[in-house]
């Protein structure tokens, strides 16, 4: 059967649509080994028909554009060998037939070797003379399922545009063309040609893929597989036909790697045959074979579009291939892929619109390679990743050090070198510091920490050191053994045991434990209970301390005390320098100072060029001493300036002490420390000032800090004591009184005592024995105590045991008899005893001691008889039988004892009666004298009163005193001189004195002439005296009627005083008449009842009528002495209405002051508020603050390595924060300052309030000036203060703000504004509620000048009380005894004064005690509780100031009450007394001179208190000075805010833009980030060139110099306020009826 056969003919117009279609392909020009290939259309006949290809095009245009380049289009198989798996001839002579068409016609020959090689597949192809490849016919078995295999290897990447052959055969039923595009890679279909596709290769027929399907895959066609042509039948291939993406094949990656390969193989599976060979005729089947005259592969080197040719090239293993010249910084065989260090973007194909250019890689010069990082593209928008760094760079772009390095300042990247046994990693920080391993240390964690050992694989193990004991306080060991390093006097193996003889392991001890002093006797000891850490101090405030000063002779040298600078002085007379010496309180037992310091300050006055010894600090105790030169231990050498020197008390060599001691010679010198001198002078006649002086100490039961230097004995055996300085009971010191130094031995009691005594020895004996040793038998014993045995002595034979001596083997002889005994057995009566003891004389009587009244001579022998006791010696002037008499001539009592008592008679021989012998005699039992008449006394050696002149041998003379004019009949006893009364003189007291008169029983009283209106001072005996013309009076002191001014002679008032002065006659004439009547009364008397009634009532009549014309007529000085009187108590009223006043004025000052404490406590709770306010601020931005950093630390993870900028800001957020939560601190300190200071203005407002009320009413009208002077001079300062406070917290308002704008640069989400608002509102409110306090202290003024003006009033009703008290004497008398009360109420005001001025030292003491625990503070928050605690304590105390002063203010109101008191009581008796008052003027006047010398006085204490002010107003001008300065640099520090807010304005903005970015950003890129740095490192540049750190620390400064001045004007108010103090007491003090007294004219 025949199968049908298709068309072999192929038209032109077919093959040049394959041909166009493949146009599209970027292609490459290549060349052979050596060969040019030769291309499309050359000579070598393979120019397809109708076609013209694209020629070669370069890679940059004339301009030196990169372009999309394509190489030469050509034919790739030409002239390369074609493998075939079975040719003709290869096996040996191959006979075969050509089909013809005519079938009975063959054209048949034969194949030998070499005749249609494979060669002929590929060379130039002559249609003309043509030559062929051809196989071994189908009789030898070519026919399928065998097949035949050609393959041509191009040996390089092609893109193949079509695959051409031309058949010299029929062309093939069935075969398949292949490619591939490695050289060792799989083959791919390219084209499967069969006439019966499904059948042959499970395909369909189809020449066309569909659009969606895959494209690169075969096809198989049937179209070239019919047998015609017989010859020259032709196939063509091309790669894109019914592909539809051809069209863009730019675009289509698909079809781009389709059109690659490297290899072609041709794969025949099936003869195309006429069916004839069925029949196995051999003819037949050798007429089937296969033969190709040509293959041609149409073809550009595959270069990508990055090169214009190809070019030869040698292998790695020397064989000759094609690569292409590569452009576009891109590199391969294939231009596939881009130079090693140009992977900045994707390699990619050249297009026709995009060339696709390699970009080099930013590697910093560190790198020659990179490759494309499709991630980092992404994230920065460079893909360019480095690789091999150079420099042990590592990173993308090489922009770090690689793991495990770390890069210097240098930007040199230098291993991290870490201990991989004790590190964590090895890869170390910026500054090579490695991670280490628990308890290992170092840059490169190769060794153990301090206070680690034992280097290991797990880190290092603890050592457990001490800090309290190792060296300088830092814990370490021995890296291998783990053996602490211990300080001097501490050992074991963690440093925490002193060695032995050592106690108390202290941090503070340089040498770690102090050597157990225990006076030598022991080594062990350990910290005593009880005592407290105290300073012997002498600062010298008030006098010179019993400090002494003394040459190197010991002679002493004056020292004087400087109370300006609370210090001593002294001064060297000579070239020999001089010592300050302390006194005892800084000596005796200071053991307690060992390795303490003593301390002082020294000023050289006028001294130059100051030479040292080593003897400038001199230490003397136990019999030595030891000295330093004044520039030990660190310290300086003394000059002008005041230096602070410290010497540490101890033995060590480093502390230069001379000569050197141990450290138990050191302490026994500190043990009895007898001086401790400090040299004074350092040059001739040189001056120097000591003060300060302290040596620390520690004292028991003291309270403070618990000292624990000091040592408690574990005492040895036999001793005792805290120190180990007594013996034990049986033991005592050896030698004997040696003192604690010495040792105790055993007692050597001899066996017969337990105890001896410690210091002497002495045993305390037993066994009937005595003596230091008990090596004697006691009283009443005898025999040999040193025996030792408890029977060594036995008791003597004799009466009342008594003691007794064994001699001459058994003898014994009584040594101590009873008294009145005596005898070797006292068997006989002592001398002065009498008795028989035996019965010798009779009855046995005991022996009795004489009774001779004890007046025999003890020492005699024979004083009685021994039988009877009859006295035989008496003495002392006795007699008898006892001697109980006394002597003729002698008196007294001769019984009494201790012995008789009779003395001679002593009188005065000029005042006693004699007898016949010239012998005074006297009683015998009282010894009185008989005297001479007016002679008295014992020994008549006196006058009797109102006697003298005993001498006369006559007896006394009297006195014969005036007893009008003497104050009692005595006078003189030797002169007769009476005692006269005031103005009396006279021997007999029995005239006036001179310029006195009025001789009484008062004595005389003073003219007192008034030296204008009289003409002499002595006045007559009525006391007139003599006046000048015009002038009356007693005293001369007034005018006449009708004349006025004295000093002028007393000239005629005018006329109308005429009438005044007639009235007054008239008055005189009836005064005169019923004088006259009263007289005829009393010369003539009363006869007659009617007339004698008349005449009384005419004169009652009268009587009336004088007393009418009295009351309506002018006294003394024109008034009556009722209406005197009557003015005198409305006056009184009046004062006493003014002190009501007062006494409501004071109860207005009291709700003032109520208000006051009302307005306190509010202050207090607006600042507790405030507290509570920036509490919760300080909570909020703590809790705020650390979301955020939680954020950025989330932040920084969620960016990984790429978000390191992140993790810094984040950092620096925390540290702002942290900064911001200082400031916020600082902030509760200044609201705390502020209250300390409107309480200091409430305190103040308080005391001008309690001066008001307590100053007396005498003294406002003398002090009312000073008063306002002070309080205008507090007024200023405390304006200055405020202002001041106010202009430190603008700087610190401006340094916060400033901080606050920094703090906003930050990521976190913190709300700065609110807080700083808070913070703001509380400074308002503290400053609105210290406005309200001085708006108080204002209106306290206010009340004060109410005061005043009413004090004005007071004054002047005082000045008219003043004009009666000339007048009212014994008013002014009682006042006087007022007076005393109130000196005593004084005193008590002074005692008040000296507790208040106790209390400010208490107070000064606790500011000071503040003040340093602040400077050991930074923790001032913690320390807020106490400071509270303090505060109430100094409240307390000025509570009981307070209440001191009240009660000074109360016995200053009792005085005044008691001298009102007087003036009611007494002055209803004025009229009354009158005379007297006048006679006891003079004794006023002199009160009154007493009175007016105190007021001067305290006029002096006011001008003082003024020139005080005055400083403190130039000390208030300097002050503004410094205000102005303040307010100056204030403006300049609000300048440069302003300036540095701008910066950080545009900085701010720029963060904010900055995070905008990086939280819009979607994807990581690499440059994205890179930008972002940049602009970050802009940003902080700029707030780096601001330089806000320094800025900050100056503002603090400056706000550090406001807080100086700010105490310093406290320390001068509190000076303000000891001075108006002062004038308070100085008010107080004062009587209720004193105050300055003015001459006025009479």
């Amino acid at each position: 059967m025949k199968r049908s056969r298709r068309s072999l003919s192929l038209g032109s117009s077919s093959m040049a649509r394959l041909l166009l279609a493949g146009m599209l392909l970027c292609h490459c020009a290549t060349a052979t080994l050596g060969v040019q290939r030769q291309p499309i259309n050359s000579a070598g006949g393979h120019e397809l028909r109708g076609t013209t290809f694209m020629p070669a095009l370069e890679c940059y245009d004339p301009y030196g554009r990169p372009q999309k380049c394509l190489p030469e289009f050509i034919n790739a198989a030409y002239q390369l060998q074609i493998e075939s798996t079975n040719t003709c001839g290869e096996q040996g002579d191959n006979h075969f037939c050509t089909q013809m068409m005519n079938t009975n016609l063959k054209n048949c020959g034969v194949c030998s070797y070499g005749d249609h090689s494979p060669a002929f597949l590929t060379d130039l192809h002559d249609p003309q003379n043509p030559s062929w490849w051809q196989s071994e016919t189908m009789f030898e078995g070519i026919q399928h399922p065998n097949h035949v295999n050609l393959t041509l290897h191009l040996r390089k990447s092609y893109d193949i545009t079509y695959v051409r052959i031309l058949f010299r055969s029929p062309r093939p039923e069935s075969f398949t063309i292949y490619k591939r595009t490695s050289e060792h890679g799989p083959w791919i279909p390219y084209q499967y040609y069969s006439a019966t596709c499904r059948d042959i290769y499970s395909l369909p027929d189809s020449r066309a893929i569909r659009k969606g399907e895959g494209e690169a895959h075969a096809l198989c066609t049937s179209e070239y597989s019919d047998i015609s042509p017989l010859i020259d039948g032709e196939i063509a291939f091309s790669t894109l036909e019914g592909r539809p993406s051809g069209i863009n094949f730019e675009r289509s990656l698909e079809l781009q790697d389709w059109v690659t390969a490297t290899d072609i193989r041709i794969t025949l599976d099936r003869l195309n045959t006429f069916g004839d060979e069925l029949f196995g005729d051999s003819q037949v089947l050798k007429s089937y074979f296969y033969a190709i005259s040509d293959i041609a592969v149409g073809a550009r080197c595959k270069c990508n579009g990055h090169a214009s040719k190809c070019v030869a090239s040698t292998g790695m293993h020397g064989e000759r291939t094609l690569v292409c010249e590569c452009r576009h910084n891109t590199d391969g065989p294939d231009c596939d892929r881009c130079l090693p260090l140009y992977n900045d973007v994707k390699w990619k194909r050249a297009t026709s619109t995009e060339v696709n250019e390699c970009k080099a890689c930013n590697c910093n010069g560190f790198a020659d390679k990179c490759y494309f990082d499709a991630n980092l593209f992404n994230l920065t928008g460079h893909g360019g990743h480095c690789l091999d760094c150079r420099d042990n760079r590592d990173g993308p772009n090489c922009e770090r050090c690689k793991e495990n390095f770390y890069m210097r300042d240098s930007a040199y990247c230098v291993n991290c070198n870490c201990d991989p046994v004790g590190s964590r990693s090895l890869q170390c920080n910026s500054q090579g510091k490695c991670q280490c391993k628990p308890g290992v240390t170092g840059d490169k964690c190769d060794r153990c920490a301090n206070n680690y050992f034992q280097f290991g694989s797990h880190g290092c193990q603890p050592c457990g050191c001490d800090s309290h004991g190792s060296q300088d306080n830092t814990p370490a060991c021995d890296a291998e053994t783990g053996i602490c390093f211990c300080k001097e006097n501490v050992e074991g193996r963690r440093c925490n045991e002193c060695k032995p003889g050592f106690f108390n392991l202290d941090r503070n001890n340089r040498f770690g434990c102090t050597p157990c002093f225990c006076y030598g006797h022991t080594s062990e000891c350990q910290t005593a209970p009880g005592y407290s850490v105290v300073s012997v101090t002498s600062n010298f405030n008030k006098h010179k301390e019993r400090w002494t000063a003394i040459d190197p002779n010991r002679r002493d040298v004056d020292i004087k005390y400087n109370q300006y600078s609370r210090s001593i002085g002294t001064t060297a007379q000579g070239n020999e320098y001089v010592y300050f010496q302390a006194p005892d309180r800084f000596l005796g037992d200071q053991r307690a100072s060992y390795n303490r310091d003593l301390s002082f300050k020294l000023q050289l006055v006028g001294q130059v060029g100051p030479s040292t010894s080593a003897s400038d600090v001199i230490l003397e105790g136990a019999g030595s001493k030891i000295s330093l030169p004044i520039f030990a231990q660190g310290n300086s050498i003394p000059d002008q300036g005041v230096k602070e020197y410290k010497f540490r008390l101890h033995e060590h060599h480093d502390y230069q002490w001379q000569p050197s001691q141990s450290a138990r010679g050191f302490l026994s010198i500190l043990s009895n420390l007898t001086a401790i001198k400090i040299r004074a002078t350092y040059s001739v006649q040189g001056e120097a000032n000591l003060d300060d002086v302290e040596l620390q100490t520690a004292h028991r039961g003291a309270a403070g800090q618990l000292a624990t230097w000091i040592e408690q004995c574990t005492c040895p055996e036999g001793y005792l004591g805290q120190f180990c300085e007594s013996c034990a009971p049986r033991y005592r010191h050896s030698p004997a009184r040696g003192g604690p130094f010495m040792p105790c031995i055993p007692c050597d009691c001899h066996g017969h005592a337990d105890i001896c005594d410690s210091e002497t020895g002495s045993c305390i004996c037993q066994h009937n024995t005595q003596g230091d040793n008990c090596d004697q038998c006691a009283k009443g014993y005898y025999g040999n105590a040193l025996g030792g045995t408890p029977y060594d002595c036995k008791r003597c034979p004799c009466p009342n045991d008594g003691a007794c001596l064994q001699i001459n083997g058994d003898t014994v002889i009584c040594t101590e008899c009873p008294v009145g005994y005596f005898g070797a057995r006292c068997e006989q009566c002592s001398d002065g005893f009498y008795g028989d003891p035996t019965g010798l004389l009779g009855e046995v009587q005991t022996c009795k001691s004489c009774d001779c009244n004890g007046n025999v001579d003890p020492n005699a022998v024979g004083n009685c008889n021994r039988t009877t006791g009859e006295c035989l010696k008496c003495i002392h002037n006795t007699a008898g039988e006892h001697c109980d008499q006394c002597l003729p001539g002698h008196f007294g009592d001769p019984l009494a004892l201790p012995h008789g008592k009779c003395d001679r008679c002593s009188c005065y021989a000029a005042g006693t009666e004699q007898d016949e012998q010239s012998i005074s005699r006297c009683d015998q039992v009282t010894g009185q004298c008989h005297c001479k008449p007016n002679v008295i006394g014992r020994d008549c050696g006196e006058c009797q009163p109102g006697y003298f002149n005993i001498r006369s041998g006559n007896g006394c003379e009297n006195c014969l005193c005036d007893p009008v004019g003497s104050y009692n009949s005595t006078c003189d006893r030797l002169t007769g001189q009476c005692h006269c009364k005031p103005g009396v003189v006279g021997v007999r007291c029995d005239q006036c004195a001179n310029y006195f008169f009025g001789f009484s029983v008062d004595g005389c009283k003073s003219c007192e002439c008034d030296e204008s209106g009289s003409k002499g001072f002595q006045c007559d005996q009525n006391g007139q005296c003599p006046c000048n013309d015009n002038v009356e009076g007693r005293r001369c002191d007034r005018c006449k009627e009708n004349k006025y001014d004295r000093h002028r002679g007393c000239v005629d008032c005018p006329d109308c005083y005429n009438l005044v002065q007639d009235a007054a006659n008239v008055h005189r004439a009836k005064l005169a008449n019923l004088s006259s009547t009263l007289d005829e009364i009393a010369r003539t008397p009363v006869t007659n009842d009617e007339e004698f009634e008349g005449k009384l009532r005419a004169v009652q009549d009268k009587v009336a009528v004088l007393a009418q014309d009295a009351r309506s007529g002018s006294g003394e000085g024109g008034q009556t002495y009722v209406e005197v009187i009557n003015d005198l108590h409305k006056r009184l009223d009046s004062m006493r209405g003014h002190l009501e006043s007062a006494d409501a004025l004071q109860q207005n000052a009291n709700e003032e002051i109520a208000k006051a404490r009302s307005n306190y406590t509010q202050l207090h709770e607006i600042i507790d508020d405030a507290k509570k306010e920036l509490q919760q601020a300080l909570d909020l931005l703590t809790d705020e603050g650390t979301q955020a950093l939680a954020k950025a630390k989330n932040k920084s993870v969620e960016f990984g390595e790429q978000s390191e900028q992140i993790s810094d800001i984040s950092r620096d957020a925390r540290a702002l924060a942290d900064r911001l939560e200082s400031e916020a601190q600082y902030d509760l300190k200044n609201a705390k300052d502020a209250k300390d200071a409107v309480e200091k203005a409430h305190q103040l407002a308080k005391n001008a309030i309690d001066l008001q009320e307590k100053v007396g009413v005498e003294l406002r009208s003398e002090v009312r000036l000073e008063l306002d002077q002070v309080k205008q001079s507090l007024g200023t300062v405390a304006q200055t203060s405020k202002e001041a406070l106010r202009k430190a917290n603008e700087v610190y308002d401006a340094a916060l703000t400033l901080l606050n704008d920094v703090n906003r640069q930050t990521q976190p989400d913190i709300d700065i504004t609110k807080l700083k608002q808070e913070a703001v509102a509380a400074n308002e409110r503290a400053d609105l509620l210290l406005r309200q306090i001085n708006e108080l202290a204002d209106g306290n003024g206010n009340l004060f000048n109410d005061f005043g003006n009413e004090s004005k009033l007071a004054n002047v009703v005082l000045k008219r009380a003043d004009a009666q008290k000339k007048d009212d004497i014994e008013l002014l008398a009682r006042a006087k005894a007022a007076h005393e009360r109130a000196t005593k109420a004084v005193e008590q005001g002074d005692n008040t004064l000296k507790e208040a001025n106790n209390t400010y030292n208490k107070l000064a003491g606790f500011q000071s005690d503040v003040q340093r625990s602040s400077e050991k503070a930074e923790q001032a928050l913690k320390l807020a509780p106490n400071i509270e605690q303090d505060i109430v304590h100094a409240r307390n105390l000025i509570s009981q100031a307070g209440n001191a002063l009240e009660g000074a203010n109360k016995n200053a109101n009792e005085a005044k009450n008691n001298a009102q008191e007087a003036q009611e009581k007494y002055a209803e008796q004025a009229s009354k007394d009158a005379e007297l008052i006048r006679r006891k003027a003079n004794e006023t006047k002199v009160a009154a001179r007493k009175l007016r010398d105190e007021a001067d006085q305290l006029n002096h204490r006011v001008k003082l208190t003024e020139v005080n002010i005055f400083q403190l107003e130039d000390s208030s001008t300097k002050d503004d000075n410094l205000v102005d300065d303040a307010k100056r640099k204030v403006g300049q520090a609000k300048a440069n805010t302003q300036d540095a807010q701008k910066q950080i304005e545009k900085a701010n903005a720029e963060l904010s833009a900055i995070k905008d970015e990086l939280e819009n950003l979607k994807d990581i890129n690499t440059a994205d980030l890179d930008k972002l740095e940049n602009r970050l490192s802009v940003v902080e540049g700029d707030i780096n060139r601001l330089n806000l750190t320094g800025r900050i620390e100056k503002y603090r400064e400056q706000r550090n110099i406001q807080k100086k001045l700010i105490d310093k004007y406290g320390d001068e108010l509190a000076e303000l306020e000891i001075e108006v103090s002062n004038i308070r007491h100085i008010s107080e003090a004062l009587p209720a009826g004193c105050f300055r007294r003015n001459r006025l004219e009479p």
